[in-house]
């Protein structure tokens, strides 16, 4: 595939990307607007349905960046770099990323993606661990949607340029 091709297929899946960036960006502020995260064992016990449905959009959210970076943006960069990137697993993906200068560190979007999995795709048997995970994706969001936001400007180095302007939620992150 061409480097045209590979280009337009990043920049489509960093526009992709953006809008679910924006969505998490939006249950971030409506999540602290509603004074329901950090979540305590109370705190979670007592969730109304709707603050229950806030932070299932939150952490769906949440893995839904995760998985977009990983499986769709990785992807692409390591295709645009001629990388063997269709054989390597999600932690070399990562390496990769560092290596390249994607990521500032392939830990940190490791540790990120390991609890997404774990919250993802594990039963709450011990509720204190499951919590732990919850409040770790509380903390994290913000800095998963930096991590985002530095793909997008890495993508420039390939004459792509994802304006986030349209995104109102991840323009105004900064913004009380």
């Amino acid at each position: 595939m061409d480097v045209d091709r590979l280009a337009a297929a990043l920049e489509s899946k960093l526009h992709v990307t953006a809008s679910v960036a924006d969505r998490l960006a939006y249950s971030i502020a409506r999540a602290q607007a509603m004074k329901i995260v950090p979540l305590t064992m109370e705190k979670l016990a007592s969730l109304s349905d709707a603050e229950m449905e806030v932070m299932d959009a939150y952490i769906f959210r949440y893995g839904s960046l995760v998985s977009n970076i990983q499986d769709a943006i990785f992807k692409s960069i390591g295709e645009i770099e001629r990388e063997p990137i269709l054989t390597m697993s999600n932690r070399d993906k990562t390496n990769l990323m560092e290596r390249l200068g994607v990521l500032p560190s392939a830990d940190e979007f490791s540790s990120i993606a390991i609890i997404r999995n774990r919250l993802m795709h594990d039963y709450p048997e011990e509720m204190q661990k499951h919590l732990d995970r919850m409040n770790f994706i509380i903390n994290e969001a913000p800095r998963l949607l930096e991590l985002f936001l530095g793909l997008i400007k890495y993508a420039e180095k390939f004459n792509i340029h994802v304006s986030i302007t349209p995104f109102n939620h991840l323009t105004n992150l900064d913004k009380p």
